[in-house]
């Protein structure tokens, strides 16, 4: 079984990016990653120069299809030939109002600033693992974490069956109690698998205190 790697950046992109979708040949910036159970990452792509209903597009991509451009070639312009005099890039607090209306008055290609992550939150629920939901009050599994440019907390997305329909919902880590490791999707001889409720499996994988668990009665 393939032994996959649930981090963000595995896919070879930072938010911000700018990119080609090669599949289709349009161009533009990369706003978000998704960690999914299979182990892919894509990302969310806003295509500037795509209108539809008056809203711009975004596109969702796997990975392998995404190119980065080059530092000369342009997302929001037709011409790859770009230099510093023809572009801007309005990066911190310290860039005015006034700064920018000139540079987009004089047709500058504006270059996003890349996400680094710095500060965000770590993983701490794999995919693949059963959770409970401390709202809903019942038991759903971890299907893919969410990301998006400049947040620092993570989205975790969740699937849970009712009357034999696939329900998916988002939560925050705070809000899941881990239970068990429902899929062995990256198998570890160093990983214990099993039951929540075993004070080692606690303790050394899922990063939280039997304190949490004290409501469940007391540990065999």
């Amino acid at each position: 079984m393939k032994n996959y790697s649930y981090s963000f950046g595995a896919g070879g992109f930072k938010l911000g990016d700018r990119v080609e979708v090669m599949t289709t040949g349009q161009r533009g910036i990369i706003l978000s990653e998704i960690i999914h159970i299979s182990g892919c990452n894509s990302y969310q792509v806003l295509l500037p120069n795509v209108i539809r209903y008056d809203r711009r597009v975004i596109k969702n991509c796997d990975y392998l299809i995404l190119r980065k451009l080059e530092a000369h070639e342009a997302v929001f312009g037709k011409e790859d030939n770009l230099t510093e005099e023809t572009i801007f890039s309005p990066k911190g607090t310290d860039v005015n109002a006034e700064w920018i209306k000139t540079s987009m008055l004089d047709g500058k290609e504006p270059i996003p600033e890349v996400d680094e992550a710095i500060g965000v939150d770590e993983i701490i629920i794999q995919p693949g693992t059963e959770v409970w939901h401390k709202i809903f009050n019942i038991s759903m599994l971890v299907v893919y974490i969410y990301r998006e440019f400049n947040s620092k907390e993570l989205e975790y997305g969740l699937l849970f069956i009712d009357n034999d329909k696939e329900i998916s919902v988002i939560a925050r880590a705070y809000t899941l109690i881990p239970i068990e490791r429902r899929l062995e999707i990256k198998p570890d001889s160093d990983r214990k698998v099993g039951s929540i409720f075993d004070e080692s499996y606690i303790m050394s994988s899922s990063k939280l205190s039997t304190v949490d668990f004290e409501r469940y009665g007391e540990f065999e």
